[in-house]
């Protein structure tokens, strides 16, 4: 399937240029969403994890910026493992159904 999407989709001229010119994704908002089972602390230099989670997708940054998406910030929710709290969870779900409504405007 995604060799089928990346065919279509990761193409010279479609995806991306090499001279700098528009590609037909240009200007269309990106965003990465990602949910981390442990708390923030963990992901920064001297967490567990010895790295942020901006560090660790730096490649899907570099794509998105490659194709020349508008990138919106990262919406990022940790702690997930250890269970939210009902008003963290409302709150983190009233900001991405805002972020997603914005795409709609």
């Amino acid at each position: 399937m995604f060799k089928q999407w990346q065919d279509k989709v990761l193409t010279l001229g479609r995806a991306f240029t090499m001279d700098g010119s528009p590609s037909r994704l240009a200007g269309k908002k990106a965003v990465v969403a990602v949910t981390a089972g442990v708390p923030a602390d963990h992901y920064t230099p001297e967490g567990a994890n010895r790295t942020t989670i901006e560090t660790l997708l730096s490649n899907w940054h570099a794509t998105l910026r490659l194709c020349q998406f508008d990138i919106q910030p990262m919406v990022k929710l940790y702690g997930t493992a250890f269970g939210l709290s009902d008003e963290d969870l409302a709150t983190a779900a009233k900001q991405y159904n805002e972020l997603l409504a914005s795409f709609a405007a």
